[in-house]
């Protein structure tokens, strides 16, 4: 079965990314998120010096990783806060959120607070150092694709495009099954690449699952999960 893009998204990441194309639509700005990372861009690709920014969406997580970014040349880095202490990383700018919402709420309290001011380029995160890999239930996931690093979304319009976005995990309602891209579980598959789906189709992805101990499901449903 060929996975359908959108209509499989995490709610989450389909709730964002519809939001901000609602809001994109009128001054051309574009959104996309994979699996808690992304990448987008205001129409200024010709621009000489483009800004990036990156907004982490953060809560206890270890935040010297970002020091690496402060440091170079036309990167801001925005992390918003929903833990108990707010954290104080020279460089950067910490504002504390109300713990609701998940990184979906962090993500768009950017996009709508800053809209006439948005970066050039905007990356999204979890504040989770990025690394290669989504295992269940650990929380050191660094949720990226094989074949990805968090250098290629700091890459204004790569190619042109006006975002960058590896989709890598899909899920079907209302009995929360979940499929999740090869690359993602496994490394050094041949026919694994950036592409925002796997060009192999369904072949690059896990048949579909159920868990009833997934984190998503432990507190009743995945709805409520991300209603939380």
């Amino acid at each position: 079965q060929v996975l359908e893009p959108f209509k499989v998204l995490n709610v989450d990441r389909l709730v964002t990314f519809a939001a901000a194309m609602v809001k994109s639509s009128s001054s051309m700005h574009r959104l996309s998120l994979a699996l808690s990372l992304g990448s987008f861009g205001k129409c200024t690709a010709g621009a000489v010096s483009l800004k990036t920014e990156i907004v982490l969406a953060h809560h206890a997580e270890d935040l010297s990783w970002v020091s690496q970014y402060i440091a170079k040349d036309n990167v801001k880095v925005s992390i918003y806060s929903k833990g108990e202490k707010l954290p104080v990383v020279e460089g950067a700018s910490a504002m504390p959120l109300p713990n609701v919402g998940r990184e979906s709420h962090s993500f768009l309290h950017h996009i709508v607070q800053n809209f006439d001011e948005l970066a050039d380029w905007t990356v999204f995160s979890q504040a989770t150092a990025p690394s290669w890999g989504y295992l269940v239930g650990n929380s050191n996931n660094g949720h990226l694709n094989d074949k990805m690093s968090f250098d290629d979304y700091l890459q204004p319009f790569p190619s042109g495009h006006d975002s960058m976005f590896v989709m890598t995990a899909a899920s079907r309602f209302p009995e929360a099954a979940q499929a999740t891209r090869l690359g993602i579980v496994k490394q050094g598959l041949p026919e694994e690449s950036s592409h925002i789906c796997p060009e192999v189709g369904a072949d690059g992805w896990t048949d579909w699952w159920f868990s009833p101990n997934h984190p998503h499901l432990r507190s009743g449903n995945m709805l409520e999960f991300y209603h939380k």
